[in-house]
């Protein structure tokens, strides 16, 4: 019994070590497609893009490809995702800004726009994409109670508006709001001004948003609730 038992237990251990490889194969070949679509849709954008461009420059099957994507859409979501992360760190970065401090503001303002600068080609894709893709256009806005809720942990007005975010049938409170339509404007500004489309100076921009975002904290930054 003993040595049926350690048979089975063996083949378990083997049959669990395919399946990791398995998977590992499977998040290579993933990460293979996503690299070769960020090639692809920044050399000829999102509307002119093909499958068949993604599946050629991956070096892989049609099948393969639909084991992973149903679609380019599908492929171009999974990429922003990832390239999403190079933005996450300036924006969670003011949770430890000063924010009694106009000139920390500022610095802060500054790194999160050259990030922004950083990334114009892709912004150009995304840009593209949210006109195709109208349902795309909502990304962002769906980001925000996060940001919101990462911030909440060192910046008072921003835990004071967490108290009030949305949930369930509950309502989002004024506070929350104000600080949903904040961010959202702040962000949707650095890619305009990052794609070289804002009809107003950089400086002016920043005066207003610093000023917007000094105002808030000092405003709300009494208990939350």
């Amino acid at each position: 019994m003993s040595a049926r038992q350690s048979g089975y237990a063996l083949r378990r251990k083997r049959s669990s070590g395919a399946d990791a490889a398995s998977g590992e194969r499977a998040q290579e070949t993933r990460g293979a497609i996503i690299a070769a679509a960020r090639e692809v849709l920044l050399k000829k954008g999102y509307a002119a893009t093909r499958v068949e461009d993604i599946i050629q420059r991956a070096g892989i099957s049609r099948p393969t490809f639909y084991r992973h994507f149903k679609d380019k859409f599908e492929v171009a979501k999974a990429y922003h995702a990832l390239s999403g992360d190079a933005t996450l760190g300036p924006w969670g970065d003011l949770a430890h800004v000063d924010m009694s401090d106009l000139a920390a503001i500022r610095r802060w303002m500054e790194v999160l726009l050259e990030t922004f600068a950083a990334r114009r080609d892709e912004l150009v894709v995304w840009s593209e994409m949210s006109a195709i893709e109208p349902n795309y256009l909502m990304r962002v806005p769906r980001q925000i109670p996060a940001l919101i809720e990462v911030l909440a942990a060192n910046i008072p007005a921003f835990a004071r508006a967490q108290a009030q975010a949305p949930s369930g049938e509950r309502e989002p409170g004024p506070v929350w709001a104000e600080s949903y339509l904040l961010l959202e404007h702040l962000s949707y500004y650095c890619t305009w001004l990052a794609l070289g489309k804002h009809v107003i100076s950089k400086e002016q921009s920043v005066d207003y948003f610093c000023e917007r975002l000094h105002r808030f904290a000092g405003r709300y930054g009494g208990k939350a609730g």
